[in-house]
């Protein structure tokens, strides 16, 4: 009888988890729902009140306006946001895997005091850093028209490197990098210098295949910052032709009317991609995250 009672408290408990993960799960749906059916409303219909769900009449020329739209169509911002996301997020992995793995493999006096001045940079809000930034990327000596001293031309304003360098260094990539370097069998590493490998092909060949789920969640949080990036790429940009895709999204709300058809198809087509990467990653993304920060 106590064995019966249990499986049924058991059982209740379980469909109130289910029931409770499914709550959970269409709060966090609808507004996607909310956006996908709003792609296909009329401008008159989609300023209504009080809004409805379902459009009474569906307008499937909302995508093409959206296209079409931005100057230059919206394909022209996404190769710009596809370049910039790839590239800035792949150097971004190859010099924080450098640094990770001088603070978790080499035996160099001070590590623990250079990690921790390390961790001391993420104190600091993105927000106060823009300013420094951007008199840097403004005034880089010998670039963009600039003197020796940093004077006389734009420097990296305004050019696709100007949108890059600030964001290819991050202290918790560095971090999360290091934790799972540090779970890395000290024996392999004995083992590489008694074969005669170098340090970077003891990083090419063994950590970095080992850290692979950890490299595969860096990229993904890394593509989507930068699939994301708006305030940034506002302040140090000023041609259209090589602004990201976030700053197309400014061209759909109109001073004094918005037609929100058009802005939820352009959000449609903004936000698919990064839905397939993390489908596509989300394995190894999970992974990745449970995997590091166990050993310090």
């Amino acid at each position: 009888m106590q064995s019966l009672a249990r499986q049924r408290s058991s059982g209740l408990r379980s469909r109130w988890d289910l029931a409770l993960l499914l709550f959970g799960a269409a709060i966090m749906l609808f507004p996607f729902a909310w956006m996908a059916l709003g792609s296909f409303k009329t401008m008159i219909e989609s300023n209504a009140y009080p809004p409805h769900i379902l459009p009474n009449e569906w307008d499937w020329s909302n995508f093409s306006e959206a296209w079409n739209g931005p100057p230059g169509s919206l394909g022209r911002y996404f190769w710009n946001t596809i370049g910039l996301a790839l590239s800035g997020t792949l150097l971004q992995l190859f010099f924080c895997s450098l640094a990770a793995y001088a603070l978790a493999i080499v035996r160099i006096p001070g590590r623990n005091l250079f990690f921790a001045l390390v961790l001391g940079t993420m104190l600091v809000p993105g927000e106060v850093t823009l300013i420094p930034n951007f008199v840097t990327i403004r005034n880089l000596p010998l670039v963009g028209g600039n003197d020796i001293l940093g004077n006389g031309g734009s420097g990296l304003y305004d050019t696709y490197l100007g949108q890059l360098l600030p964001g290819i260094i991050g202290a918790f990539n560095i971090f999360l990098l290091r934790q799972a370097f540090m779970q890395i069998p000290r024996d392999l590493w004995e083992a590489s210098q008694i074969d005669g490998s170098t340090s970077f092909c003891y990083l090419w060949q063994i950590v970095l295949p080992l850290a692979k789920p950890t490299l595969t969640t860096l990229f993904l949080l890394g593509f989507v910052a930068r699939w994301n990036a708006l305030l940034w790429p506002m302040i140090v940009t000023r041609s259209e032709s090589i602004r990201p895709v976030q700053l197309a999204m400014i061209w759909f709300q109109g001073e004094f009317d918005t037609d929100y058809g058009v802005l939820m198809a352009a959000a449609i087509m903004v936000t698919l991609p990064i839905i397939a990467i993390f489908l596509v990653l989300q394995r190894q993304f999970v992974q990745g995250i449970t995997s590091t920060g166990l050993k310090g």
